[in-house]
């Protein structure tokens, strides 16, 4: 090897590919800014632009390049934006979310707005019926799913705030957490007026709002109790928010009860937590069950028979059949 090309503090040159270490002990070390002065992450990002680096070689330094670097290196120009988003477009989501959830506000903002653009225009590109309405389901885009909530209520507030664009960040109400979206003042310090900017930016959908977090149904009521228009809608839903209410808590219920346990859920506990309660209820919690793969369709359509029953004699008879 030639003595004479420089090296980085791992003894490896521009040539050479980043080992998977690399990134944790950078961030390990206590001397972590006088090595990252001699990382050629970004350098090795630049020569692949240019052409003159290969594919394994660019991804390991995108990879397992420092968050600040990586950040300073987006943001110099077009082409080394779109670099980075092509990486982690092709990322996993949650490895995607680990690269970019150090990295500052501002730039997080802008790298949403820009996704979401690009979301979309795509969507506009095909037809109707083959289109993502959820911009989050996206797999390109569902690292931003997995940020921590205090990070996406971050952007929120530079978007509302610094861009005034509260449309843009209504969208993150889609993923935030109910118990976030029933308290975002305490998350984000808005005062009542911003608050509203955020809902009113969410159009007609605002009133899907307390169907997905319930719990804030009583405090949007009395946020908008003065624009009547809003208000009158948000008044004659207090039974619907309170039957989702029960529904959300039924299925939080019994997946804290595989939680605590780290069991898997039986068909005859499910039956004793939901028997007694309306049907409708309980097929709702059923698909939520089966959505977040806790259960089975076979097992859903056996609960579906004991429940419109109410009772067990469905299971007893399936055992007596399995036998014979």
């Amino acid at each position: 090897m030639d003595e004479t090309k420089p090296k980085c503090i791992l003894d490896l040159t521009l040539k050479q590919a980043c080992p998977n270490h690399c990134k944790s002990m950078l961030h390990s070390s206590s001397l972590s800014n006088q090595l990252l002065k001699k990382c050629f992450a970004k350098d090795k990002l630049r020569l692949f632009l240019e052409g003159n680096s290969t594919f394994s070689i660019g991804h390991s330094a995108f990879s397992q390049c420092n968050s600040k670097l990586l950040a300073e290196f987006l943001n110099e120009n077009k082409e080394n934006y779109e670099l980075v988003a092509y990486f982690l477009y092709i990322s996993e989501p949650l490895d995607a979310k680990n690269i970019i959830e150090s990295f500052p506000t501002f730039v997080l903002a802008e790298m949403f707005r820009n996704d979401f653009k690009q979301y979309e225009d795509v969507k506009r590109s095909i037809p109707r019926e083959k289109r993502e309405k959820n911009f989050f389901k996206v797999k390109s885009y569902r690292y931003w799913q997995y940020l921590h909530y205090q990070t996406i209520c971050d952007i929120i507030v530079f978007l509302v705030r610094t861009k005034g664009d509260a449309e843009l960040a209504s969208q993150f109400l889609m993923i935030l957490p109910s118990q976030i979206i029933s308290t975002i003042r305490d998350f984000t310090g808005f005062l009542p007026e911003e608050e509203k900017s955020l809902y009113k930016a969410l159009g007609d959908a605002i009133y899907e709002l307390p169907i997905q977090s319930p719990k804030i149904y009583k405090h949007i009521v009395s946020l908008f109790e003065d624009d009547m228009e809003i208000f009158i809608v948000l008044s004659t839903m207090e039974e619907l928010v309170k039957r989702q209410e029960q529904i959300l808590d039924l299925t939080e219920s019994l997946l804290n009860y595989t939680e605590k346990r780290t069991i898997d859920l039986d068909i005859q506990y499910i039956f004793s937590e939901l028997n007694g309660y309306d049907l409708l209820i309980a097929l709702e919690v059923l698909g939520q069950l089966q959505e977040r793969q806790k259960i089975t369709g076979s097992q859903k359509d056996t609960l579906i028979q004991l429940l419109e029953t109410g009772s067990l004699d469905v299971l007893k008879n399936m055992k007596r059949n399995f036998k014979l």
